[in-house]
């Protein structure tokens, strides 16, 4: 970005190399002009500069993301593994969402509450 801050230090040269005279109307609007860009430069500047700490910043979470996630997920696939055929896939008719249940909870007749939408599931 600093690439922008010099084209408009580069302007503001030529206006001053130009002696363009600054009382003038034609004058006052270009050096307002070039303060104008000074302004939207440096601004860019600060802006490019803040997304490339976010963007640090969010890889960082997204990597420890992806540690607790391998070490919860690879415990749940473990049990659900030792679990067998207990649970029962239902579809959600709200928000179209799949569940897992397990099968006597079905048998039982009990209210199963959509983990995603909240609305009840009927089986």
């Amino acid at each position: 970005m600093s690439d922008i801050i010099s084209k408009v230090a580069y302007l503001n040269g030529l206006v001053d190399g130009l002696e363009i005279d600054t009382t003038t109307k034609e004058g006052k609007v270009l050096t307002e002009i070039i303060n104008v860009l000074k302004v939207i430069a440096e601004e860019v500047d600060e802006i490019s500069e803040s997304q490339k700490d976010m963007e640090d910043y969010i890889n960082a979470i997204d990597e420890d993301l992806s540690s607790l996630q391998d070490d919860i997920y690879d415990d749940d696939y473990e049990l659900c593994e030792d679990e067998g055929d207990n649970f029962i896939q239902l579809k959600c008719s709200n928000c179209g969402d799949d569940v897992y249940v397990d099968k006597d909870i079905v048998k039982q007749k009990e209210k199963i509450t959509c983990p995603n939408c909240h609305n009840l599931i009927t089986t």
